[in-house]
């Protein structure tokens, strides 16, 4: 049973054609479903459980990146599939996955090719792609509280990531399989123009390439560096919370539906 959630944003009158051709492809395609419309008044975690209480076995999500996003971190703990058909400005998490947008997209949703991925946890929150650091003053610890890493400059940059992000480049000799991969149960830690040694971080793997350092992990903690400085970090582009934080990665937490051209 399919169930499809529209973001708000797509009852605007510039969507409605768009809509209609979707509405009469997903027909074509016998993967139609019933369809809830977000509005101010609604929760999208709130639909998606009722959904599933429902009967629904695949929640389809039409909306950006936000939506996307909201959408992954609300299904972590349900047994269904996640489906996306990217609509909107933002929409470069439907490219990570090899989802085209708008109508193109009804056809990778009835191929149904299904893949687990990874999601991170952070204090209660979920997310599945990226988290960045908003504030240089943090510290870094590696499992079990052995060692830390603090930035050494203002202009340093923290970053986690599940999928390779296109501003980081690897050098020809270093293996891209080694990192950023969001089905081995690990997460990457990015550090920009870092300038300190590492060698005693007890982490998966360690590579300095260009003017990155990158730290592959299953848990973490992020801790403001300086007393009463505060550190907030950006989940998926969306949700911002403050440090101190526990960041675990769970492994194959989700089931998504994916394109040929994903990025893994």
């Amino acid at each position: 049973m399919y169930f499809y959630l529209y973001d708000s944003f797509l009852q605007e009158k510039r969507y409605i054609k768009k809509l209609a051709e979707i509405e009469g492809r997903l027909i074509d395609l016998m993967i139609q479903g019933k369809i809830i419309k977000l509005n101010i008044l609604s929760h999208i975690k709130e639909l998606i459980y009722s959904a599933v209480r429902a009967g629904a076995e695949t929640v389809v999500v039409l909306g950006d990146d936000k939506t996307i996003s909201q959408a992954i971190a609300s299904v972590v703990n349900l047994d269904i599939t996640l489906g996306i058909i990217p609509l909107g400005r933002k929409n470069s998490l439907g490219k990570l996955l090899g989802i085209p947008k708008g109508l193109k997209a009804c056809e990778i949703l009835a191929k149904r090719i299904k893949e687990r991925i990874d999601v991170a946890r952070v204090n209660g929150n979920y997310f599945a792609f990226c988290l960045k650091a908003l504030s240089p003053y943090i510290k870094i610890f590696s499992p079990d509280n052995q060692y830390c890493l603090s930035l050494l400059s203002p202009k340093m940059e923290v970053s986690v990531y599940n999928f390779k992000p296109s501003g980081v480049k690897l050098k020809a000799n270093q293996p891209m399989a080694d990192f950023f991969i969001p089905q081995d149960g690990y997460m990457e830690l990015v550090v920009k123009d870092l300038s300190c040694p590492i060698d005693k971080i007890l982490f998966k793997k360690k590579g300095e390439i260009g003017s990155y350092t990158i730290l592959p992990f299953k848990h973490i903690r992020l801790e403001p560096s300086v007393l009463k400085k505060d550190v907030r970090l950006l989940l998926d582009g969306y949700k911002i919370i403050k440090a101190p934080v526990e960041i675990d990665v769970l492994a194959g937490k989700i089931s998504v539906i994916v394109g040929r051209e994903r990025q893994f």
